[in-house]
């Protein structure tokens, strides 16, 4: 009997190898599939908490003589709405925060927009990493943990000497990852040519955000609204032959119109009833600058509105309404070359829309700018297929190939018999990374493919594990039957 307990010990040592194989293959698979899935979730984010980042330095007074960033950051903070926090943070000689992450309601406004109208543009030097460093921290110190971050500034940092501006520089892009991390987005807005504009597009694209040059006065409060709209993804109407239509499922519009300086907006409702900032109803808020209007008007009359527009570029009717229009498009960057399928539905109360003599009666239509200024437009039709969690029936697409290097800027719109309703997006087009044909040297190529396969290796090794462990374990009980049957036989 020795001699068969001797002769186990070798299949149960390696039966027991095996085991610790597969286990140390099942932990390491899962703490590979953990550490992956992590990044995803936290790249979400959250457009909740709101830090604006001013520049106080004494060459905005060159690049925003009439201070235009402050109306257009008081506009931003009306448009984003009372469900979103927001501080103000000033930028210069030193980093002052002017306004900590409040509730942005009707009782903050006096606040909030006291904290924008102290920005100055007298300060000496522009300590703008330590700016976004303070925006970092109050947002990673949140209950959501991220958020959004406006950076405006010409982009250079200027300390006094080189040394301290390559430190501040160096400082500047480790914050980067930290930020991309947390879910954090950080949007530029440069006020020159003359600024840094490849760092500026560099911390936007690196937190998955954008940069827009605001090369004129209006381009200041239009970028504002390319970024609520991107974060907020709002409803809108189309305006036409400078009107636009106001349906029974509307409870409150909101007109941002762009003019010219030292011009008035007109407003014209369905009644005939002319509007304006000083004579309206009082249940009217009219924001009125320099460069635009802004005019909210809570349960609109139905019918058509007209509004005498002194200029056509960046007017949007934003709308609070039960029947929505959606996209799952959000990509900022995408690739020269690259065909895009571009999707949309409509959604009412919350559910999509997929009556099909509803859908019967309904048009959808995507119009492209490419960075040329040339529209194009694409007639957008019922898919049959699902992708992810994108409903399948009610989902309109249109394919749309990436021509050109710049801006795009996206429009779809939805028309029924009774509404009408229109999302804007926008993204921008680069060339193509370059593929390298080796890899550098000590490093390995990593793809999808390549990852697959791994992946399917791994697993192909853990069922090879397991089945060589039961075949040693039943050989093993096989051969100690057979051994104990002869050794029984031998006795009788």
């Amino acid at each position: 009997m020795l001699n068969e307990k001797c002769f186990l010990r070798p299949y149960l040592l390696l039966l027991c190898l095996v085991l610790l194989f597969v286990a140390t293959g099942y932990a390491q698979e899962k703490k590979d599939s953990s550490k992956d899935a992590a990044p995803t979730e936290q790249l979400k984010g959250s457009s909740k908490n709101i830090v604006l980042l001013m520049d106080s330095s004494g060459s905005m007074r060159r690049t925003d003589p009439n201070s235009y960033r402050k109306p257009a950051a008081k506009l931003f903070s009306s448009l984003i709405g009372a469900d979103s926090r927001i501080a103000v943070v000033s930028f210069g000689d030193t980093v002052k925060t002017l306004l900590p992450l409040s509730d942005n309601n009707r009782a903050m406004r006096p606040a909030i927009e006291k904290a924008i109208d102290k920005i100055s543009s007298r300060e000496f030097s522009t300590h703008m990493h330590l700016a976004v460093k303070k925006g970092i921290e109050m947002l990673k110190d949140t209950k959501e943990g991220s958020g959004i971050l406006v950076l405006m500034s010409d982009g250079k940092l200027t300390l006094g000497s080189k040394e301290k501006d390559e430190a501040a520089m160096e400082e500047l892009l480790r914050l980067l990852p930290e930020a991309a991390k947390a879910g954090i987005k950080i949007y530029t807005i440069p006020f020159t040519e003359e600024s840094d504009i490849a760092l500026l597009e560099r911390i936007a694209k690196e937190t998955g955000a954008f940069s827009r040059i605001a090369k004129s006065d209006k381009d200041v409060h239009m970028i504002f609204a390319s970024i609520f709209e991107k974060i907020k993804s709002p409803d809108a109407l189309p305006i036409r032959d400078d009107g636009f239509d106001i349906d029974s499922e509307i409870q409150e519009a909101i007109l941002l119109i762009t003019k010219q300086p030292k011009t008035k907006t007109t407003l014209i409702n369905p009644k005939g009833i002319k509007l304006t900032f000083e004579k309206r109803p009082k249940e009217v808020n009219w924001y009125s600058a320099d460069v635009f209007d802004m005019i909210t008007i809570p349960n609109p009359e139905h019918g058509r509105w007209k509004v005498n527009l002194s200029t056509k570029e960046g007017n949007r009717v934003y709308v609070l309404t039960n029947l929505k229009l959606k996209s799952s498009f959000e990509r900022n960057i995408v690739y020269k070359g690259e065909q895009l399928k571009i999707d949309a539905w409509l959604e009412r109360d919350g559910g999509v829309i997929t009556e099909q003599d509803v859908l019967n009666k309904l048009t959808f239509v995507l119009e492209s700018m490419d960075p040329s200024k040339k529209a194009t437009q694409f007639k957008m039709v019922l898919d049959a297929l699902q992708i992810g969690e994108v409903p399948s029936k009610g989902r309109y697409i249109a394919e749309l190939t990436v021509e050109q290097v710049g801006d795009y800027t996206l429009r779809i719109i939805a028309e029924g018999n009774t509404f009408k309703r229109e999302k804007t997006l926008e993204f921008m087009a680069e060339e193509p990374p370059p593929q390298p044909i080796h890899p550098p040297k000590g490093h390995a190529v990593h793809s999808p493919q390549m990852e697959e396969q791994s992946m399917g290796w791994s697993k192909a090794l853990v069922i090879f594990g397991i089945t060589n462990g039961a075949l040693v374990l039943i050989g093993g009980l096989v051969f100690l039957g057979i051994r104990l049957i002869k050794r029984r036989t031998t006795k009788r």
